[in-house]
Protein backbone atom coordinates (compact mmCIF):
# COMPACT_ATOMS: atom_id res chain seq x y z
CA UNK A 1 0.00 0.00 0.00
CA UNK A 2 1.42 3.38 -1.03
CA UNK A 3 1.33 6.47 1.15
CA UNK A 4 -1.40 8.07 -0.98
CA UNK A 5 -3.52 4.93 -0.68
CA UNK A 6 -3.20 4.81 3.09
CA UNK A 7 -3.54 8.54 3.74
CA UNK A 8 -6.14 10.55 1.84
CA UNK A 9 -5.64 14.17 2.89
CA UNK A 10 -2.74 16.54 2.23
CA UNK A 11 -2.16 17.30 5.94
CA UNK A 12 -1.90 13.58 6.72
CA UNK A 13 0.52 12.91 3.87
CA UNK A 14 2.59 15.97 4.76
CA UNK A 15 2.81 14.84 8.38
CA UNK A 16 3.96 11.33 7.46
CA UNK A 17 6.46 12.57 4.86
CA UNK A 18 7.86 15.06 7.38
CA UNK A 19 8.32 12.34 9.99
CA UNK A 20 9.84 10.07 7.36
CA UNK A 21 12.52 12.54 6.30
CA UNK A 22 13.40 13.28 9.92
CA UNK A 23 13.80 9.56 10.62
CA UNK A 24 15.77 9.11 7.41
CA UNK A 25 18.25 11.84 8.35
CA UNK A 26 18.49 11.02 12.04
CA UNK A 27 16.99 7.60 12.84
CA UNK A 28 18.57 7.33 16.30
CA UNK A 29 18.25 10.94 17.50
CA UNK A 30 22.01 11.40 17.33
CA UNK A 31 22.98 14.82 18.73
CA UNK A 32 25.91 14.91 16.29
CA UNK A 33 23.46 15.22 13.39
CA UNK A 34 22.47 18.86 12.98
CA UNK A 35 18.88 19.13 11.77
CA UNK A 36 16.29 21.89 12.08
CA UNK A 37 12.75 22.23 10.76
CA UNK A 38 10.79 25.21 9.44
CA UNK A 39 13.90 27.36 9.16
CA UNK A 40 12.86 30.91 8.24
CA UNK A 41 15.00 33.54 6.54
CA UNK A 42 14.41 37.26 5.94
CA UNK A 43 12.03 37.82 8.84
CA UNK A 44 9.72 40.84 8.68
CA UNK A 45 10.17 41.31 4.95
CA UNK A 46 7.84 40.84 2.03
CA UNK A 47 9.95 37.96 0.74
CA UNK A 48 10.50 35.76 3.79
CA UNK A 49 11.31 32.15 2.98
CA UNK A 50 10.89 29.04 5.11
CA UNK A 51 12.67 25.77 4.46
CA UNK A 52 10.81 22.69 5.71
CA UNK A 53 13.95 20.90 6.90
CA UNK A 54 17.60 21.89 6.89
CA UNK A 55 20.62 19.79 7.74
CA UNK A 56 24.22 20.90 8.22
CA UNK A 57 27.07 18.47 7.56
CA UNK A 58 30.47 19.77 8.66
CA UNK A 59 33.59 18.05 7.35
CA UNK A 60 34.67 17.77 10.99
CA UNK A 61 34.38 19.86 14.16
CA UNK A 62 37.46 21.99 13.54
CA UNK A 63 37.09 25.62 12.47
CA UNK A 64 38.03 24.87 8.88
CA UNK A 65 35.91 21.70 8.90
CA UNK A 66 32.84 23.67 9.94
CA UNK A 67 33.50 26.41 7.39
CA UNK A 68 33.75 23.79 4.63
CA UNK A 69 30.50 22.09 5.67
CA UNK A 70 27.47 21.71 3.42
CA UNK A 71 23.81 22.57 3.95
CA UNK A 72 21.04 20.24 2.79
CA UNK A 73 17.52 21.60 2.26
CA UNK A 74 14.41 19.41 2.08
CA UNK A 75 10.99 20.56 0.89
CA UNK A 76 7.96 18.32 1.47
CA UNK A 77 5.35 18.14 -1.29
CA UNK A 78 2.26 16.05 -0.64
CA UNK A 79 0.46 16.42 -3.98
CA UNK A 80 0.74 17.80 -7.51
CA UNK A 81 -1.28 20.85 -6.41
CA UNK A 82 1.12 21.37 -3.51
CA UNK A 83 4.07 21.13 -5.90
CA UNK A 84 2.55 23.74 -8.21
CA UNK A 85 1.90 26.20 -5.37
CA UNK A 86 4.26 29.17 -5.18
CA UNK A 87 5.35 28.29 -1.66
CA UNK A 88 7.85 25.67 -0.55
CA UNK A 89 10.52 25.81 -3.25
CA UNK A 90 13.20 27.45 -1.15
CA UNK A 91 16.38 25.76 -2.27
CA UNK A 92 19.09 27.82 -0.67
CA UNK A 93 21.41 25.00 0.39
CA UNK A 94 24.44 23.38 -1.19
CA UNK A 95 22.29 20.30 -1.83
CA UNK A 96 18.51 20.48 -2.22
CA UNK A 97 15.80 17.83 -2.23
CA UNK A 98 12.08 17.36 -2.63
CA UNK A 99 10.30 14.73 -0.52
CA UNK A 100 7.12 13.55 -2.27
CA UNK A 101 4.95 10.50 -3.00
CA UNK A 102 5.91 8.32 -5.98
CA UNK A 103 2.74 9.32 -7.83
CA UNK A 104 3.58 13.00 -7.48
CA UNK A 105 7.14 12.45 -8.68
CA UNK A 106 5.86 10.58 -11.75
CA UNK A 107 3.60 13.51 -12.59
CA UNK A 108 6.07 16.37 -12.07
CA UNK A 109 9.50 14.83 -12.66
CA UNK A 110 10.11 16.86 -15.83
CA UNK A 111 9.37 20.10 -13.98
CA UNK A 112 12.01 19.58 -11.30
CA UNK A 113 15.23 21.60 -11.73
CA UNK A 114 18.23 19.48 -12.71
CA UNK A 115 20.12 20.25 -9.50
CA UNK A 116 17.27 19.27 -7.13
CA UNK A 117 17.15 15.67 -5.90
CA UNK A 118 14.06 13.69 -4.89
CA UNK A 119 13.20 11.26 -2.10
CA UNK A 120 10.07 9.11 -2.30
CA UNK A 121 8.51 6.77 0.31
CA UNK A 122 9.35 3.14 -0.31
CA UNK A 123 8.28 0.50 2.19
CA UNK A 124 6.64 1.34 5.49
CA UNK A 125 8.98 1.20 8.45
CA UNK A 126 8.59 -1.85 10.70
CA UNK A 127 7.52 0.43 13.54
CA UNK A 128 4.56 1.45 11.40
CA UNK A 129 4.63 5.22 11.93
CA UNK A 130 6.65 6.37 8.94
CA UNK A 131 8.03 5.24 5.59
CA UNK A 132 11.57 4.32 4.61
CA UNK A 133 12.69 6.77 1.94
CA UNK A 134 14.48 6.04 -1.31
CA UNK A 135 16.47 8.55 -3.33
CA UNK A 136 15.25 8.41 -6.95
CA UNK A 137 17.24 11.45 -8.08
CA UNK A 138 20.44 12.68 -6.47
CA UNK A 139 20.95 16.40 -5.88
CA UNK A 140 23.82 18.20 -7.57
CA UNK A 141 25.90 20.61 -5.54
CA UNK A 142 25.04 24.24 -6.13
CA UNK A 143 26.87 27.33 -4.92
CA UNK A 144 24.72 28.90 -2.23
CA UNK A 145 24.39 32.65 -1.84
CA UNK A 146 23.88 32.97 1.91
CA UNK A 147 26.88 32.94 4.28
CA UNK A 148 27.46 30.11 6.73
CA UNK A 149 26.90 32.26 9.82
CA UNK A 150 23.42 33.29 8.63
CA UNK A 151 22.48 29.70 7.79
CA UNK A 152 23.64 28.35 11.16
CA UNK A 153 22.04 31.21 13.09
CA UNK A 154 18.65 30.63 11.48
CA UNK A 155 18.92 26.92 12.20
CA UNK A 156 19.72 27.79 15.83
CA UNK A 157 16.64 30.04 16.06
CA UNK A 158 14.47 27.28 14.64
CA UNK A 159 15.77 24.76 17.19
CA UNK A 160 15.27 27.25 20.04
CA UNK A 161 11.65 27.75 18.92
CA UNK A 162 11.04 24.00 18.87
CA UNK A 163 12.48 23.62 22.38
CA UNK A 164 10.13 26.36 23.63
CA UNK A 165 7.13 24.72 21.95
CA UNK A 166 8.05 21.33 23.41
CA UNK A 167 8.46 22.69 26.94
CA UNK A 168 5.17 24.60 26.69
CA UNK A 169 3.36 21.49 25.45
CA UNK A 170 4.84 19.34 28.22
CA UNK A 171 3.82 21.92 30.81
CA UNK A 172 0.25 21.96 29.49
CA UNK A 173 0.04 18.15 29.49
CA UNK A 174 1.39 17.97 33.04
CA UNK A 175 -1.02 20.59 34.38
CA UNK A 176 -3.91 18.96 32.54
CA UNK A 177 -3.13 15.59 34.14
CA UNK A 178 -2.86 17.17 37.61
CA UNK A 179 -6.15 19.00 37.06
CA UNK A 180 -7.96 15.73 36.27
CA UNK A 181 -6.78 14.02 39.46
CA UNK A 182 -6.88 17.02 41.80
CA UNK A 183 -10.09 18.60 40.43
CA UNK A 184 -8.32 21.98 40.48
CA UNK A 185 -8.85 24.24 37.47
CA UNK A 186 -6.15 24.62 34.83
CA UNK A 187 -6.08 28.40 35.41
CA UNK A 188 -5.40 27.98 39.14
CA UNK A 189 -2.69 25.39 38.52
CA UNK A 190 -1.06 27.55 35.86
CA UNK A 191 -0.98 30.56 38.19
CA UNK A 192 0.55 28.46 40.97
CA UNK A 193 3.10 26.95 38.60
CA UNK A 194 4.16 30.38 37.33
CA UNK A 195 4.60 31.65 40.88
CA UNK A 196 6.78 28.69 41.83
CA UNK A 197 8.97 29.12 38.74
CA UNK A 198 9.20 32.87 39.39
CA UNK A 199 10.32 32.42 43.01
CA UNK A 200 12.80 29.76 41.95
CA UNK A 201 14.32 32.16 39.43
CA UNK A 202 14.56 34.83 42.13
CA UNK A 203 16.42 32.39 44.40
CA UNK A 204 18.89 31.71 41.57
CA UNK A 205 19.32 35.46 40.93
CA UNK A 206 17.99 35.09 37.38
CA UNK A 207 17.04 38.50 35.86
CA UNK A 208 13.30 39.08 35.68
CA UNK A 209 13.33 41.79 33.02
CA UNK A 210 11.80 39.32 30.58
CA UNK A 211 8.53 39.32 32.55
CA UNK A 212 5.94 41.87 31.35
CA UNK A 213 4.74 44.39 33.95
CA UNK A 214 1.21 42.97 33.91
CA UNK A 215 2.56 39.50 34.64
CA UNK A 216 4.85 40.70 37.43
CA UNK A 217 1.88 42.26 39.19
CA UNK A 218 0.28 38.80 39.45
CA UNK A 219 3.47 37.00 40.47
CA UNK A 220 4.67 39.37 43.21
CA UNK A 221 2.48 39.25 46.37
Amino acid sequence: MTITEEYKTRPEITKVLSLSIQKHINPKNDTRIYLAKEVTFDYATGHAVRVDFMQFKPVNNSVSGIEKGDFYCYEVKSSVEDFHSKNGHNFIGDYNYYVMPKEVYAAVSKEIPYYVGVYVPDSKNYEGEWYNLRCVSKARKRDRIRPIHEMLFMMFLSCAREVYKYEKNEKEKMLSAISVFSEVSIDTLTETYDKIVFMYRIMLNVPIEEYPIEKLSKLIP
